[in-house]
């Protein structure tokens, strides 16, 4: 159940990371990067089919759970290994490693639940429908 991001949709309001701070006693696994005037965009774990982090993760604290890539704080050294092998470099490392767990344990995310402008979803034909959004969203405005 990996969470799409419709770009066009999304008013930058931080609901999404909150949402994720609360969830998870403050220690939020989303951010929202703001490009430019044009759009800001929620970055978090795409839950890869192929995760690299879990590759270059030689404790085995990352590691794939069915769609889910999991981490098991209990295994991980802090080696940064992770950080450096996610191509969308949403693996943060303060001591140890950090990223979105999909709330575990809850129906649907925090932040989905959460957005106001129902810019994140866990409908893949949601995703697909705001592909055109999101390309007009880029364009430069004048």
């Amino acid at each position: 159940m990996p969470v799409y991001i419709d770009i066009g949709r999304c008013i930058g309001c931080r609901s999404c990371e909150v949402a994720c701070q609360r969830e998870h006693d403050g220690s939020g696994h989303i951010n929202v990067h703001f490009v430019g005037d044009s759009a800001s965009v929620p970055i978090f774990c795409h839950h890869c089919e192929e995760a690299s982090c879990t590759v270059a993760c030689f404790s085995g604290a990352l590691h794939k759970e069915g769609e889910r890539t999991a981490f098991d704080v209990e295994k991980c050294t802090g080696c940064g290994l992770c950080r450096l092998a996610c191509p969308f470099g949403v693996v943060w490392t303060n001591k140890i490693a950090h990223k979105c767990d999909l709330c575990e344990g809850r129906e649907k995310p925090a932040c989905v639940t959460t957005c106001p402008a129902n810019a994140l979803s866990t409908d893949l034909s949601r995703r697909v429908a705001g592909c055109g959004r999101a390309q007009l969203a880029l364009l430069p405005r004048g």
